[in-house]
């Protein structure tokens, strides 16, 4: 089976316009991959950690990577690829372009399939959405409290 789209659809309130909605997909990005990169996914939890065999192994050497930073960022390609796929009134889309490479890779951290036929959420590293609370700190700078600005 191949890697799923992944893509979320974020609601943020009606009425804010295209050019601030475009802004406002941005610093959810942005937000999302900071948080990533420190190691967190999209419940503000650490990521697991990898498997013995897997800090053992070969891959793991060549690569140059820590035991205890795991943060999705062997190359960096995969959340730079993140992007706004579109926006509509009260509803923001972001995602990977459907069939990339870097889709393949999101898919493999989120679900925790690293190439395997079957999910392992024990090794999934979900990085893909925003808990509630961020988005309305990240919402109110775009928002009043008497509507969209």
């Amino acid at each position: 089976m191949g890697a799923k789209w992944q893509k979320i659809d974020i609601e943020i309130p009606d009425g804010i316009d295209p050019k601030d909605r475009a802004k406002l997909a941005d610093d959810i990005i942005e937000f999302i991959v900071d948080r990533t990169k420190k190691g967190y996914d999209k419940h503000n939890s650490k990521f697991p950690k990898y498997s013995k065999e897997y800090i053992a192994s070969l891959d793991f050497k060549i690569a140059g990577k820590s035991k205890s930073r795991i943060d999705l960022t062997l190359s960096g390609d995969m959340l730079a690829a993140l992007k706004v796929i579109k926006t509509t009134d009260g509803k923001i889309t972001i995602g990977f372009d459907k069939g990339s490479d870097e889709n393949a890779r999101a898919d493999g951290n989120i679900r925790g399939t690293y190439g395997a036929p079957s999910p392992n959420r024990s090794k999934a590293r979900d990085f893909l959405g925003i808990k509630d609370a961020d988005l309305e700190r990240i919402v109110s700078e775009y928002v009043s409290e008497t509507g969209p600005e």
